[in-house]
């Protein structure tokens, strides 16, 4: 039997516009709010059974991966901040992360773009 990967993404994003991909696929992640999103592997069998709008959320592969993240804040005066986690199923209910990335709201700019690579 194949082994299950799963991950859990979460974005905290408000007063930003915020685009991740994981493997080259967007997986729907807007920003301007606190979003999360469980990923699963491409090869699962129960791809086939999810609506075409959640079918982007099977994009894991077993070993290296890669995340990338594309933002740009929108309102200074909304903004907390923007903080992205990603967790494997192994690191679930724990404070370890399998990448963790936090711009300040204070930030000059406010906008970037980054790739890294993460296991599951």
């Amino acid at each position: 039997m194949a082994e299950e990967l799963m991950a859990a993404l979460d974005v905290m994003g408000y007063g930003y516009e915020v685009t991740v991909r994981v493997n080259g696929v967007d997986v729907g992640v807007k920003g301007g709010k606190s979003e999360g999103k469980r990923l699963f592997g491409a090869d699962d069998p129960m791809v086939a059974q999810l609506p075409a709008e959640m079918k982007c959320l099977a994009c894991l592969k077993s070993g290296k991966n890669e995340l990338q993240v594309d933002y740009k804040r929108l309102s200074a005066e909304d903004s907390t901040g923007l903080t992205i986690e990603l967790r494997s199923a192994e690191q679930s209910g724990t404070d370890q992360c399998a990448f963790r990335f936090r711009e300040e709201p204070d930030a000059d700019d406010g906008a970037g773009s980054l790739t890294e690579s993460f296991e599951v």
